[in-house]
């Protein structure tokens, strides 16, 4: 088999000249009296009003579209990380609370069995 040597040409256009080469509209995928009016953006005032209309529908938990993940994804927003201190604070309480409530629970167990 002979070996035959095959030139390629490759034409690169740039950021600003490119557009004006190549046709970058969708004309062809539909007809223009297809193309519906483009919705404005939700306003914050929709958005929660919409958010208020959906607050039962949404799930609690989950990785998508929960409750856990707009906690998740707006205390990383806001800054918030991890516990407030106040919400650290009353879990030590609860936890002493245990304790002393186990300790006591041990001193009745204790009473009534020396008597």
């Amino acid at each position: 088999m002979a070996k035959q040597q095959v030139r390629l040409n490759k034409t690169v256009y740039g950021k600003i000249s490119y557009p004006n080469v190549v046709d970058t509209e969708f004309r062809e995928l539909v007809t223009p009296e297809a193309v519906t009016e483009i919705e404005e953006p939700m306003t914050v005032a929709e958005f929660f009003e919409e958010y208020d209309r959906l607050f039962f529908e949404i799930p609690r938990k989950g990785n998508f579209g929960s409750h856990e993940e707009l906690v998740k994804r707006s205390s990383s927003y806001i800054g918030v990380t991890g516990q407030s201190d106040e919400m650290q604070a009353l879990l030590d309480e609860i936890n002493d609370l245990r304790v002393q409530l186990l300790t006591s629970q041990q001193e009745i167990v204790n009473l009534s069995s020396n008597t």
